[in-house]
């Protein structure tokens, strides 16, 4: 119906929108303890101006901002990095020397010395970049907007259906991403690794959120029963995608109670 239909649109679009936005804080204030000299050059930053003097990484940084061979960025050696990660000697608050312990957004250098070249942050953008275009069609489905525009082909086609076509390319793009992230090498799944089923279930349902604008965009019976379809299966890859994912972000800091010895 107008109201339910219209009303529920709005409100999962904006839930999705919301969730976008903490998914790229979460990317943005992930790991912030780097090595010595990474974190050394932040604070030399702080002092003189920029433009006069540069701090280049060390050569036996594994970080992977010292990495500029690819797009990934990736360490040469992602054991080690995890390792010195731990090791890492904290201050009495529990966060590294040098390290901020909560930002809003990187500072240009730190976007493209380092969250340029980290695909979860790429996959976070472009998340957030199809939430937010998505958005426009749940606000256009409301009750009194909808109903005035579907009419109005153009219109209806213009801030209806096309965003909904850019932001579930945004979706398949995040989901994609995010498999790829999880993987030794780009073409070798994953299976063992909770994120890259996350970023698949993401992937089907960007695909069905894709699926959907595009049969719309016609009024033969079949377009409109298949653009039902896709919205209902792709749903349902999404949900099953959230539960995994909340699974895993509960599972990731267990609390164990030791037996008495």
């Amino acid at each position: 119906t107008l109201y339910g239909g219209g009303i529920t649109a709005f409100i999962g679009a904006t839930i999705f929108e919301i969730g976008s936005v903490l998914l790229m804080l979460e990317a943005i204030n992930e790991n912030r303890a780097g090595c010595f000299g990474w974190a050394l050059e932040q604070v030399y930053e702080g002092h003189i101006e920029q433009g006069v003097n540069r701090i280049s990484p060390s050569h036996d940084c594994t970080h992977h901002h010292a990495n500029k061979g690819n797009l990934v960025g990736k360490s040469a050696n992602a054991d080690s990095l995890a390792t010195s990660e731990k090791s890492a000697t904290a201050s009495a608050g529990g966060t590294p020397p040098g390290a901020r312990s909560w930002i809003w957004w990187p500072s240009r250098h730190e976007l493209t010395t380092h969250y340029l070249h980290d695909l979860g942050f790429l996959a976070c953008s472009a998340q957030m970049f199809g939430a937010s275009v998505f958005w426009i069609s749940g606000f256009t489905a409301l009750p009194g907007i909808y109903n005035v525009i579907e009419n109005h082909v153009p219109v209806l086609n213009g801030v209806y259906w096309v965003p909904q076509v850019v932001g579930g390319s945004g979706f398949i793009v995040s989901g994609t991403l995010f498999m790829i992230e999880t993987q030794k090498r780009w073409y070798q799944p994953a299976f063992g690794e909770l994120g890259w089923h996350i970023g698949l279930w993401n992937l089907i349902g960007g695909i069905g959120f894709t699926l959907c604008p595009i049969f719309g965009f016609g009024t033969a019976n079949w377009r409109v029963l298949q653009a039902s379809c896709s919205t209902f299966w792709g749903s349902w890859a999404f949900l099953i995608g959230s539960l995994v994912q909340l699974y895993e972000s509960v599972s990731k800091h267990p609390v164990e109670k030791m037996k008495d010895s």
